[in-house]
């Protein structure tokens, strides 16, 4: 396939989400749920990058997706549908500027990921869509036992240990795909620095925290590099 119709493919499945996450919000699905959705559903991303012919196309995909995000509360004043998406999403508890780091996190580690080295960046992302989307989820759902550390806004411990399960299969699941050195060690390894920086990280910043150190630590392991 051209990057010509990966481009308008993976504009299509941007557009398509945002609208579905509009519809999900429409039906009664709570915002949490949906915003789960959409972030366990952004890790297909990286799996899309051995397809690219040039890392052009889709680091400006990343970036586009970054610039609308950011617009999206100035553009929901005019535009209903905008206006629809952003409340389905964004509330008291994460506010849209979280979700505007996470796309900060996909635009800066897709540049990364197709400038130098594809596996790092991508288990960083895949740590974070699927530790914190499916983690956050677990933790709202069995969470009992509470606890905070530094700026962190409340955690529980249940829904900490699923961010590490989900974060390590994450970054496994990249190791795999992009035939990278690592192994069960390594990726739970990354799982619980990736469980640390989401339950010490202010508010929303662990869109961008999370994914940042979990792709220092692989870039500085001597497996990796």
């Amino acid at each position: 396939m051209s990057d010509a119709a990966l481009s308008t493919l993976w504009m299509g499945v941007l557009f398509g989400g945002l609208c579905v996450a509009g519809g999900l919000s429409r039906a009664g699905l709570p915002r949490t749920h949906v915003r789960d959705l959409l972030h366990v559903g952004a890790g297909v991303w990286p799996l899309g990058w051995p397809y690219w012919r040039s890392p052009l196309p889709p680091i400006c995909i990343a970036c586009g997706a970054l610039v609308v995000m950011a617009l999206v509360p100035l553009l929901a004043r005019r535009v209903e549908w905008l206006a629809r998406v952003q409340s389905a999403v964004s509330d008291d508890d994460e506010r849209w500027s979280g979700l505007v780091l996470y796309a900060l996190s996909f635009a800066i580690f897709t540049a990364v990921g197709l400038l130098a080295a594809p596996f790092p960046a991508a288990a960083a992302l895949l740590a974070l869509a699927l530790g914190d989307g499916l983690g956050g989820a677990a933790g709202l759902a069995f969470g009992r036992h509470r606890f905070s550390l530094a700026a962190g806004k409340q955690k529980s411990l249940e829904g900490s240990l699923a961010v590490a399960v989900f974060a390590s299969l994450g970054v496994m699941l990249a190791a795999h795909w992009f035939d990278a050195p690592s192994g069960w060690g390594l990726g739970l390894a990354a799982g619980v620095v990736a469980a640390l920086a989401e339950a010490i990280s202010p508010r929303a910043t662990d869109n961008l925290v999370l994914p940042a150190v979990v792709w220092a630590m692989l870039v500085l392991s001597p497996r990796v590099s």
